[in-house]
C-alpha cells in the first residue's frame, strides 16, 4: 500500500509542544524533574505546518533531508533547510509522488546499518524518548525528497554525448566512467532546477522564523 499523505499521517509526537514557543515533557517517570524535562520550541511555520527543534534534531540525528548528523546547536541554516524540505514535501504530495511501505523498508534498514546495528538504534531511541514510528516516517519522508529531485527534475535532464565526454576526466574513456559522468550532469542539473524551483516556492509560501539572527538552540536530543 502506498503511503498516506503526509499530513494525514502525523500523529503524536513523543517530544512535541507546538502550543507554546516552549514546553516541557517528562522522559520517563520515576525521574527527577530537573533530569526528565526536555526542551523543544517551536522556531517555524510554514503556511500552516509548524516546526520544532525536535523536528530538525530528529532529521539531523537520523542524517536525512540532507543533514548531517551532529550534536552541534541548531542554527537559522539548519530551519531554513528543513524549511525547503517542508516546501519539496508539500509539492510532492500535490503532484502524487508517494512512498511505498518496500522502499521506507529498505531506507531504515540501511540506516540502522551505518549507525551501529537494530539494538544501538533502539537504545538511542528509549534513551531520548523518540517514538519508532516517528523515527521511520522521518526515514519515509526523506525517501520521498528524494524521489520528488528524481521524478519532478532528473527525469527530463538528458545530458548530451559531448557534454559527457567533456566531463569525463584524463583517461578514462570506459562505459563506466561514462555513466558516472552522465548521473554526476543530471544530478547537478536537477538540483539547479529545484534551487531556482525553491526560490519561487518560497516567495509563494507564508513563512515564519521564529528565532533571531544569529540565535542557536540547544538540540532537545543527541545523535546516536
Amino acid at each position: 500500500r502506498r503511503s498516506e499523505p503526509w499530513a494525514a499521517r502525523r500523529g503524536p509526537i513523543p517530544i512535541r509542544l507546538v502550543a507554546a514557543l516552549a514546553g516541557w515533557l517528562l522522559a520517563a517517570a520515576g525521574m527527577s524533574a530537573a533530569s526528565a524535562q526536555v526542551v523543544d520550541t517551536l522556531v517555524a511555520v510554514v503556511d500552516s505546518r509548524t516546526v520544532a527543534a525536535s523536528d530538525i534534531a530528529l532529521a539531523r540525528a537520523l542524517g536525512t533531508f540532507g543533514f548531517t548528523a551532529s550534536a552541534a546547536p541548531l542554527a537559522r541554516k539548519d530551519i531554513d533547510r528543513y524549511v525547503d524540505v517542508v516546501l519539496i514535501l508539500h509539492e510532492s504530495e500535490r503532484i502524487g509522488i508517494g512512498v511505498e511501505p518496500a522502499e521506507t523498508d529498505r531506507a531504515w534498514d540501511a540506516l540502522v546499518a551505518r549507525t551501529g546495528g537494530e539494538a544501538a538504534v533502539q537504545r538511542w531511541l528509549d534513551g531520548n524518548a523518540i517514538d519508532r514510528d516517528w523515527a521511520r516516517h522521518v526515514v519515509e519522508l526523506d525517501v520521498q525528497r528524494q524521489k520528488f529531485l528524481a521524478e519532478r527534475f532528473a527525469a527530463f535532464v538528458i545530458p548530451s554525448e559531448e557534454d559527457i565526454t567533456r566531463a569525463l576526466a584524463p583517461g578514462q574513456t570506459d562505459e563506466a566512467a561514462r555513466e558516472r559522468a552522465r548521473e554526476a550532469l543530471v544530478r547537478a542539473a536537477a538540483e539547479k532546477a529545484q534551487a531556482e524551483w525553491l526560490d519561487g516556492a518560497r516567495r509563494r509560501a507564508a513563512i515564519r522564523i521564529l528565532i533571531g539572527d544569529g540565535a542557536v538552540i540547544a538540540p532537545p536530543f543527541p545523535p546516536p
